[in-house]
């Protein structure tokens, strides 16, 4: 493999960066879940810092922001709530995309046992292109059902929400409360909520939260993401969302005095210098047997066997400089996808390279995406600090 040294270098940075503490969102959900009444498995160093962190009360408000990385929170001024309250920084798993993030907290698994980890999936044994999220196949835009999959061959795993012994509600936008995803994810046993704004969001829940008296509820917001992707990570659109869940905090907290509010996100976000497209130069898709996959900062082809040293030597030569490219097998051994062996069905869902974006930049690897991405400002799913490293909040 042609990669640069200095990408090699990049990519141990990017991985051995500690100025977060040895926390990630998964050591949070199992925490929080124990609380609730599961016997989740959970380092009792991380767990006794855990315990000084949060001191949980028996109702709690979890709110997952998209997009919502911690170097964005410590940027803000003083007086921003959820600056005051910010204690540490945690790691959030890897890639860095919505899917990937969501999949693991409702599981509280790591990527390589769950086998989602992007917006864009290859199901081996069907020979479909996906999105799972959308719950769509990517070419024809059919719907999984249309495609005769059933939702149980994509989505492996299982909701730790069921497992709650307590009252648990949901509030996600109305535009995805009731997609098959999130049905997944909420599981069958938690009470839902369809939001219009943010507003919304929280004065609803916060009726919820005094109906009895113990409770887990969930907020899940999502426009600062898109904004970020849209406008950039510094733009107003994304200070004016940031203002609107400010003010959902400080409704709950004014009327929910026996609440403990924990604040968080799937991921971060950094702004983009440029767009590579793969197809720009050279056509690759006669190498693949199934579309490039997981998103656009971190890629996984999927390359017929008579074509991979031509396929290495090519992509290596083009994208030498912004991008590293790893045997599949190569990037397990980096335990990025979870300190855990790759499940089969993970295994199964990632082809023969994974392509890491070492720079600010994202590839397109389809020509109908290029005008869709053409004008994105900011982006995920690489490994920077600022991807990965997402705030805990404690109010």
């Amino acid at each position: 493999m042609q990669n640069l040294k200095e990408n090699i270098d990049k990519l141990n940075k990017y991985l051995d960066n500690k100025d977060y503490n040895d926390i990630d969102i998964i050591d949070l959900i199992k925490y929080i879940s124990n609380n609730f009444g599961t016997k989740l498995k959970l380092n009792l160093e991380k767990k006794n810092k855990l315990d000084e962190i949060l001191k949980l009360k028996s109702k709690v408000l979890f709110v997952l922001v998209d997009g919502m990385g911690y170097y964005k929170v410590n940027s803000l001024d003083n007086s921003s709530i959820i600056k005051r309250n910010l204690k540490i920084p945690i790691q959030t798993v890897n890639p860095t995309s919505t899917a990937c993030v969501l999949s693991s907290i409702c599981s509280a698994s790591y990527p390589a046992e769950h086998g989602i980890f992007g917006w864009w999936h290859y199901i081996k044994t069907r020979n479909v292109n996906c999105c799972p999220l959308l719950y769509m196949e990517r070419k024809t835009h059919l719907t999984l059902d249309e495609k005769g999959i059933d939702e149980n061959e994509i989505f492996k795993f299982k909701t730790i929400f069921e497992k709650f012994k307590c009252n648990v509600n949901i509030s996600m936008s109305r535009e995805y409360i009731n997609s098959k995803f999130s049905r997944k994810f909420i599981g069958k046993k938690a009470n839902t909520h369809g939001f219009y704004s943010i507003k919304e969001a929280f004065t609803s829940i916060s009726k919820r939260i005094n109906e009895s008296n113990k409770n887990f509820n969930y907020i899940y917001i999502d426009g600062l993401d898109l904004a970020s992707h849209q406008y950039g990570i510094e733009s107003k659109e994304v200070k004016d969302i940031l203002s609107e869940i400010e003010n959902g905090i400080k409704y709950i907290t004014e009327n929910n005095s026996d609440t403990t509010v924990i604040v968080t996100a799937d991921h971060g976000q950094v702004n983009m210098v440029s767009m590579l497209y793969l197809n720009q130069k050279n056509d690759y898709t006669k190498y693949f047997y199934a579309l490039p996959s997981i998103d656009t900062r971190m890629i996984s082809f999927f390359v017929k066997d008579e074509y991979k040293n031509e396929f290495e030597n090519k992509f290596s030569s083009e994208f030498k400089d912004d991008v590293i490219l790893l045997k599949t097998e190569e990037v397990e051994k980096y335990n990025i996808f979870g300190k855990v062996n790759l499940s089969e069905f993970a295994r199964n869902s990632l082809g023969e390279y994974i392509a890491i974006v070492v720079n600010n930049k994202f590839m397109v690897c389809d020509s109908v995406n290029l005008e869709d991405k053409l004008n994105t400002k900011g982006n995920h799913s690489g490994l920077t600090k600022e991807e990965t490293t997402i705030p805990l909040i404690v109010i």
